[in-house]
């Protein structure tokens, strides 16, 4: 089977969605899935042994996505030429590249997935589909999404669709290697930490105000300690206002680390947040609960698909819930301590073998839709 992963960024360029395809094309291609990935971001043909066929063309300056028609064209005259069996596009909020390559693997009349990996609402949808792909071709493209908040997202501004859901995947084994059950600490320094970029739309300011909120709350019994792990725009601010709410020996701002060297930092930590509101996964809270540190997201975030209420952490229904999270877990040992032994001896859901095997099902039904299938028996 040949699966062209379409998408309007890829490597070099870093970023979730990037990080994501190349795990997904190595997970699939371990299946014997030929999978490569079809971008517009510039860079080179080979990435970590996964193919990738970069269509030339214009981008905007702001985005760094295709807008012209000429290069949008070369994209889908190199899908129908490069015999692939399977079209898989990954749209954000605007996705050109993903979007042409769903209608061209419509056009082709070859199974069609398209999977939304960002938060929807109108504007989104308005900005980069057409009512011709999601309704009147509802026989032939599977509509999927990273999560079942994204999913009902799209059910809502896409009234009768049937929206699957395609998960985010991790290297599970990777991210337990070495954990142990973690002790209440015995009045010890409760580690709080956090992975994220560190730009307004993570919410990193939000996280330090309500760990300081939670410090008021605790006290001095534990002693608390941030490690907020990232860069971005905003580190300096982050950094300055860390400082103004004298916090600036209890916060650490080690910059962007290797996976190896966050897997580390959660074996000496205590508690994983989540501050985003609108993360449509949350693939860094996953690592944090595979890694079996407890975790609190935000109730309206794709999280919450994998952390329970009370049993693999907590979710926050606002900044002031999230503070009283953050506190209710530092202050409450055998809680936490109950949290991280369940953490820590059962697996979350969600590892690349489960999530490629998955991803291949869904290439399967996406041929057998009506048609699809009618165009394939002609041939």
């Amino acid at each position: 089977m040949r699966v062209a992963l379409v998408c309007d960024w890829f490597l070099p360029r870093l970023g979730g969605i990037e990080l994501h395809l190349r795990d997904l094309a190595l997970a699939l291609r371990a299946r014997g899935v030929d999978a490569r990935v079809v971008t517009t971001t510039r860079g080179p043909d080979l990435v970590d042994g996964v193919p990738v066929h970069r269509v030339r063309a214009a981008l905007s300056p702001v985005g760094g996505f295709a807008f012209t028609p000429a290069g949008l064209g070369r994209l889908g005259r190199m899908l129908d030429a490069e015999g692939f069996d399977v079209i898989h596009a990954h749209a954000s909020v605007v996705s050109p590249v993903a979007y042409t390559g769903a209608l061209a693997g419509v056009r082709m009349g070859l199974p069609t997935v398209l999977t939304f990996h960002s938060m929807l609402h109108r504007s989104a949808l308005l900005l980069g589909a057409s009512e011709s792909l999601f309704g009147l071709m509802a026989d032939r493209i599977v509509l999927s999404a990273v999560s079942s908040v994204v999913a009902s997202q799209a059910v809502r501004w896409l009234p009768g669709a049937a929206v699957a859901i395609l998960p985010n995947g991790i290297n599970t084994a990777f991210w337990r290697d070495g954990i142990a059950p973690r002790s209440p600490g015995n009045g010890g320094e409760v580690t709080v930490v956090s992975a994220m970029r560190l730009s307004r739309k993570k919410r990193p300011t939000t996280l330090l105000r309500a760990f300081a909120a939670a410090r008021r709350f605790v006290g001095d019994a534990p002693s608390m300690r941030l490690v907020i792990a990232g860069d971005g725009p905003d580190r300096v601010a982050l950094a300055r206002e860390a400082m103004g709410l004298g916090m600036g020996d209890r916060v650490e701002l080690p910059g962007q680390l290797s996976r190896a060297a966050l897997r580390a930092l959660y074996q000496r930590a205590d508690i994983f947040v989540l501050p985003s509101e609108r993360e449509s996964f949350g693939i860094a809270a996953l690592e944090a609960r595979a890694a079996g540190l407890p975790v609190i997201a935000m109730l309206e975030s794709g999280a919450r698909d994998f952390v329970r209420q009370g049993v693999d952490g907590l979710l926050a229904r606002d900044a002031r819930d999230l503070a009283r999270a953050i506190g209710r877990l530092a202050v409450d040992g055998p809680f936490r301590e109950y949290v991280a032994r369940h953490n820590a001896s059962v697996p979350p859901p969600y590892d690349w073998a489960e999530v490629a095997a998955l991803h291949e099902r869904i290439y399967v039904a996406a041929g057998e839709l009506p048609a699809v299938a009618r165009r394939v028996s002609h041939q």
